[in-house]
């Protein structure tokens, strides 16, 4: 940690970076704790910590007081272990279980991918912006994330769409604060208006009825923990195979879900115990401190020198995002529970990311119940369907145009 006194910038290491987030993760519960309608809407408390340090510390750079430069590193490695846990829990059984959900989740996210694809070049036509910068805040930022905006941004850049990639970076570090916060919200105003109800089994599915409960020690939980990080370094080798697909910008914890997933289903066909309480703990101290550090650290002042354009095609994508969600999601769904905890997933996934999708089901399942097709099938099998249909549309598209 260093103090530049001439440019009033701190410069903050990995420990204390990771601390800052830590500190995070307490105040947004606290925060979520004491304002009711947080909690009635399911906003997940390391969004609303991280989001308010991130609007204050843009607002102090932007008028030349203060800035932080932080150290992120840790929590790409949260990310990682994250997915890992979540592809643990992708078991033959659950696929049994959930097999009639994946065509619906399938189709919903490749309606997702082209509704904001066409829709973010049609706006931005109609505002005068290059029609691939309607792509990158479109279906790039949104769908996409961060990552694909990232990825996509030089290669739009080239075929005329100056400033691809801030827009499309600023736009998806907009959707994701979005989506974070109308997620819940939105499934919340599911359940009250059809008054649906967790299923009580999904809690028996959720150690499968035939596990014993093993109490917490910390032997047990350091095999665990070297266990989910020695499966995610298994997952290097199948990104490295995945991305040699063209066309196709996969994500490096794509590897780590396959290598959880692979994972979880030889353990149990060699009838290897697992403590499952164990991986759902590291699973949620990942996710928790994943989030505040990746929100905290967030400059909103990138958005400030295209913010008119870039805000009508946003809101406008969002709109039809949240419509979409609410009037065809929930029914590909089925229109129970399930369906509206995985509707909250699809604006996460749909507006920002896999670890979007899973907190903001998250803080619903916290207050209305579990729901096990929406915690461990849907973040998988949505992620991996937006990160092939996504890539594809934004590859594909440029050339239908002309350009």
């Amino acid at each position: 940690m260093n103090f530049n006194y001439e440019t009033m910038t701190l410069t903050l290491d990995l420990l204390a970076t990771t601390g800052v987030g830590c500190i995070m993760v307490f105040l947004g519960r606290s925060i979520v704790r004491r304002v009711r309608p947080f909690q009635e809407w399911g906003l997940p408390a390391p969004v609303i910590g991280g989001l308010l340090v991130a609007l204050i510390l843009s607002i102090l750079k932007a008028n030349g007081i203060f800035s932080v430069t932080w150290t992120t590193s840790l929590s790409s490695h949260l990310m990682n272990i994250f997915f890992t846990c979540v592809g643990f829990g992708f078991s033959k059984t659950l696929l049994e279980r959930g097999k009639k959900f994946c065509a619906g989740i399938a189709l919903s996210v490749l309606l997702l991918v082209l509704l904001q694809g066409f829709l973010g070049i049609g706006l931005a036509m109609a505002v005068g912006m290059h029609p691939l910068l309607g792509i990158q805040i479109g279906t790039g930022a949104l769908a996409g994330g961060v990552g694909t905006t990232s990825a996509f941004g030089p290669v739009y850049e080239a075929m005329g769409a100056v400033g691809a990639t801030e827009i499309g970076v600023s736009s998806a570090t907009l959707g994701m604060i979005i989506g974070s916060l109308t997620g819940g919200p939105l499934a919340v105003l599911l359940i009250k208006r059809y008054k649906l109800k967790a299923d009580p089994k999904d809690l028996e599915f959720l150690n499968d009825g035939t596990e014993e409960v093993t109490p917490l020690n910390h032997k047990t939980l350091l095999n665990s923990v070297c266990m989910m990080t020695i499966i995610a370094m298994c997952g290097i080798p199948i990104y490295l195979l995945l991305s040699q697909i063209p066309y196709i910008e996969m994500p490096y914890f794509i590897g780590c879900l396959f290598a959880g997933a692979i994972a979880r289903n030889v353990l149990e066909a060699f009838n290897v115990k697992i403590n499952t309480d164990e991986v759902e703990t590291i699973e949620h101290i990942s996710l928790d401190i994943f989030l505040a550090i990746t929100i905290m650290t967030m400059d909103l002042t990138r958005i400030s020198g295209s913010i008119g354009g870039m805000l009508i095609v946003l809101f406008g994508v969002t709109i039809a995002t949240l419509l979409f969600t609410y009037f065809i999601g929930f029914r590909m769904y089925h229109s129970d529970y399930n369906a509206a905890c995985m509707c909250a997933g699809l604006i996460g996934m749909g507006m920002g990311s896999g670890s979007n999708a899973v907190a903001n089901e998250r803080a619903v399942m916290d207050k209305y119940g579990y729901s096990h097709i929406a915690w461990i099938l849907y973040p998988a099998f949505s992620v991996l369907c937006v990160d092939i249909f996504n890539p594809l549309f934004m590859s594909f598209a440029p050339g239908f145009m002309g350009f």
